[in-house]
């Protein structure tokens, strides 16, 4: 059964968006608590010769979390959709697909041999028998 949709369709967002949306939003939450219950290493003197390391900022450590994979995940997606916007093709859920096409299939040129024509002919490939 489909339900009725009460809102106007401009405004209804495809389910992988919302699941996308749903995710984006819930991992700066999974950050947060990885970093709030991280537990700082249990060595309490540094060995001779070791200087002691500054922390690092919140700010950076999420630069660096956040900032790298949703960057990488924006040059991916831009990767796979920009040569089908570049051939005008729209790229929506449920669209026409493009016609298939047959990459290496046959080739009809003049210095091919012909295909046999019935059970006793002697065009065509290698002619073994089982």
């Amino acid at each position: 059964m489909s339900r009725p949709e009460s809102r106007p369709a401009a405004t209804r967002l495809p389910r992988a968006l919302r699941r996308v949306a749903a995710l984006v939003a819930t991992l700066p939450a999974l950050v947060v608590v990885g970093l709030l219950t991280a537990q700082p290493a249990s060595a309490s003197s540094l060995p001779e010769g070791w200087e002691t390391q500054e922390g690092v900022s919140p700010a950076y450590a999420f630069g660096i979390v956040l900032g790298i994979p949703l960057l990488l995940a924006l040059v991916i997606a831009v990767l796979v959709y920009a040569p089908a916007v570049a051939r005008g093709e729209s790229v929506r859920p449920g669209a026409q697909q493009p016609e298939p096409q047959w990459l290496g299939g046959p080739r009809r040129e003049i210095n091919e041999l012909a295909a046999p024509d019935s059970e006793g002919s002697a065009a065509g490939g290698a002619s073994g028998s089982w």
